[in-house]
């Protein structure tokens, strides 16, 4: 099978593949309905204040600790908090810790349903600048990196990441010495990739895809709401050539009236990315828009694609994806969307 969309998947910054097999195939059942999840977790001994609007992790191995949340470590940590009483800190969140290091690698884990995290960690200490932090959180490394000098104790980084296994997981990296974590809060961010094919195809959803197969808009598999403003089954093509599994699969937007695709999503905004065309057809001017901003928008070239990535707001609980004036021969292969 051919995989000639790497580089055009390159281009999206998404960090997707969209050529042949992903990567990184997903595990079985990678889809959870999305559900709102805030958490903000501060690292210290079992018996200091607890900063307003936190829980505790107080180095105890993964289990539920009885607050609607099951996390921990992969050992016994409780030998690594800290509380400095430093008077000069911000607030109490800044003034504890947990040594990631010390004794052992030490690895934390939060059980979330699968899905997209926007995930803030907080790397110090108050007290001593004796480290070189470095944290990976799931398979991104050096998420957060920083060496605390006499004027900069606290280094902090902020990660969009996609969790597959149910945990969430944040090690130190290879650079880190004498790493120690201050906090973390976890955001869940709405996620999805969609492939646009016919009912009669095998869905890929072990690759990280869902299928659309034209039906009008409506409930889902995995909790999710999307389709047409009208049945748009016979628009959907398999090209059935020997290239990407994906871009060989389309739905076509024009053919015997404009077709408009929805998803529900929060209102907020979003990252969206899109693959258009047909293998070595280079009939049609694509041009497709989400929300009221083009996202792609371009003559077929090369194998017979065109891909597009823009930001958009939406405010009615429904992102709009369909042609933008000066389209002919619309073709959606793929749409990638990532709420920021």
């Amino acid at each position: 099978m051919k995989r000639f969309l790497l580089s055009a998947a390159t281009t999206l910054g998404l960090g997707l593949t969209l050529a042949g097999s992903p990567a990184r195939a997903q595990s079985p059942g990678p889809f959870s309905a999305f559900t709102p999840l805030e958490l903000r977790v501060n690292f210290q001994p079992a018996s200091a204040p607890v900063p307003a609007g936190f829980v505790v992790d107080s180095g105890q191995v993964y289990g539920n600790r009885g607050n609607g949340f099951t996390y921990g470590w992969n050992q016994d940590n409780t030998a690594n908090t800290r509380d400095r009483n430093n008077p000069n800190v911000p607030s109490q969140a800044y003034d504890t810790l947990i040594r990631t290091q010390n004794g052992a690698n030490f690895v934390w884990e939060l059980a979330v349903p699968n899905g997209y995290y926007e995930v803030r960690l907080v790397a110090g200490d108050p007290d001593f600048t004796d480290s070189d932090f470095a944290f990976n959180v799931e398979y991104y490394g050096d998420v957060l990196r920083g060496t605390p000098s006499a004027d900069q104790h606290f280094f902090e980084a902020v990660k969009l990441v996609d969790v597959k296994d149910g945990k969430l997981t944040v090690s130190s990296s290879s650079p880190a010495v004498n790493n120690k974590l201050a906090f973390l809060e976890v955001k869940r961010k709405f996620g999805i990739d969609i492939n646009f094919q016919p009912a009669s195809n095998p869905p890929l959803e072990n690759y990280g895809y869902l299928p659309d197969n034209g039906l009008i808009y409506g409930a889902r598999q995995f909790g999710f709401t999307y389709g047409w403003n009208v049945d748009n089954t016979a628009n959907m093509v398999d090209a059935g050539h020997d290239v990407d599994i994906v871009a060989q699969r389309h739905a076509r937007l024009q053919q015997g009236g404009e077709r408009v695709w929805e998803i529900a999503v929060p209102n907020g905004v979003y990252e969206v990315s899109m693959l258009a065309g047909e293998p070595f057809n280079y009939v049609g001017a694509y041009r497709i828009q989400a929300e009221d901003t083009v996202v792609l928008s371009g003559l077929p070239t090369g194998y017979g694609y065109t891909t597009g990535l823009a930001r958009v707001a939406v405010s009615d609980g429904r992102l709009t994806v369909k042609s933008a004036a000066g389209a002919a021969n619309n073709k959606l292969n793929a749409v990638f969307i990532r709420q920021l």
